[in-house]
């Protein structure tokens, strides 16, 4: 490998490690010693005092937990026929600390040796789980040690060559401006690649079910979804889209519910303020008929007359959100499109989205869940399946 050690800033593992991949045996998908690696993790995790501080640690300990793992091996009915790739060669992103975590998890469970270029923002999430995993490849799991780097490196496109030569799966996290540069980088003849590119996601709300419901823990599940990052994650909701006959009531409940908890526990920048200005007007001079109906920078809103496929272009973060009122939830169609990824639901079944997405043949939507809960961690992202596609599958003629 054309890379030196110096070049590469090691948070798991090592040069010898990282060297020495492209000849480590492949492991079953779901192996015992992946799964076992995992649950001492969690273990770990949940011990540290730093992780009680961190909901997304937090989350990502009790996601990993044996029986939790356990429950998702028997659902991975053909988990007998998979076998790792080989190495998989990771680009965290930088907005979602947690989500190299995450990725490595499928990866590890896949079966894989595997690289994660972690990024060179710090963030304490990041030390927590390097903490733990180095405790772990030191102590009684010395046997996995040559399955797992972490790494940093400054932006450098050799090294990105030199890794996703040795790689049987890349896996890039970011904005499509970070695919189009890692995309530089060539893949090996048999080699397969996930993207994660931008995209945006819409929360759709019945107004007279919402009015039965506890408006506080409504409002603590919108601002997990939304203000916990910044909105900058895909799936943090950048529309409202209400339904029902009670929207003027429902829409002032919910907004100053969620104000109220947002001045309290939200740290605005003043960038953040100056930012969605700029996209409000920027969106006002596109020709869009557009209103806003906030009366500060906390929770911005702008509501809108008519839906269209650009709107989302002008999105932004840090409590930026359309709204618009329907009749009719086929008023949704013109946002579904490739860059629309999860659709958060209140007050209405999961399967009336999921009968739009079938019926209008939509471009978008790979996720629909409760509002809440768009944050959740998944081994389906995007409409991947991540084991399955992380791993090959082996046929024998009998499988069916």
């Amino acid at each position: 490998m054309q890379i030196n050690s110096d070049e590469l800033s090691f948070l798991v593992g090592d040069y010898d490690v990282i060297c020495n991949m492209p000849t480590v045996p492949a492991l079953p998908a779901f192996s015992e010693k992946s799964v076992a690696l995992l649950a001492a993790l969690s273990r770990e995790l949940l011990q540290d005092k730093r992780t009680k501080k961190n909901i997304d640690v937090m989350s990502y300990a009790y996601w990993i937990r044996k029986a939790s793992l356990e429950r998702i091996k028997e659902l991975h009915i053909d988990r007998n026929y998979r076998i790792g790739r080989g190495v998989a060669f990771h680009v965290a992103p930088s907005n979602v600390p947690v989500n190299f975590a995450v990725s490595m998890t499928s990866s590890i469970l896949a079966g894989n040796a595997t690289i994660i270029r972690v990024s060179n923002k710090q963030f304490e999430q990041v030390d927590i789980i390097c903490d733990a995993l180095n405790k772990l490849l030191k102590s009684d799991f010395q046997n996995m040690r040559q399955y797992l780097c972490l790494i940093r490196y400054d932006h450098n496109d050799r090294i990105t060559q030199e890794l996703s030569n040795i790689c049987d799966v890349r896996v890039i996290w970011g904005g499509n401006r970070t695919i189009d540069i890692i995309r530089q980088a060539k893949l090996p003849p048999r080699a397969i690649e996930l993207a994660f590119a931008d995209r945006h996601s819409v929360s759709v709300i019945n107004a007279d079910a919402y009015l039965e419901l506890d408006p506080g823990s409504v409002a603590k599940g919108f601002y997990t979804d939304t203000y916990y990052t910044d909105q900058n994650a895909c799936s943090s909701p950048r529309l409202v889209f209400w339904l029902g006959k009670k929207k003027d009531e429902a829409r002032k409940r919910f907004w100053d519910t969620l104000e109220e908890l947002v001045v309290r526990d939200y740290d605005i920048k003043p960038i953040q303020s100056v930012d969605k200005y700029v996209s409000l007007c920027a969106l006002g001079m596109s020709g869009a008929c557009v209103h806003r109906v906030s009366k500060d920078n906390y929770v911005v809103r702008v509501e809108v007359d008519t839906l269209f496929p650009e709107l989302m272009d002008y999105k932004n973060g840090g409590g930026f959100f359309f709204e618009y009122l329907a009749q009719d939830i086929s008023e949704l169609t013109p946002v579904l499109t490739k860059q629309c990824q999860t659709i958060s639901v209140l007050g209405i079944e999961k399967q009336q989205i999921m009968n739009l997405v079938l019926e209008q043949g939509v471009r978008g939507v790979d996720r629909i869940v409760p509002l809440g809960e768009t944050m959740g961690l998944e081994f389906i992202w995007d409409g991947f399946k991540m084991v399955e596609m992380m791993s090959r599958f082996v046929y024998m003629g009998t499988y069916q």
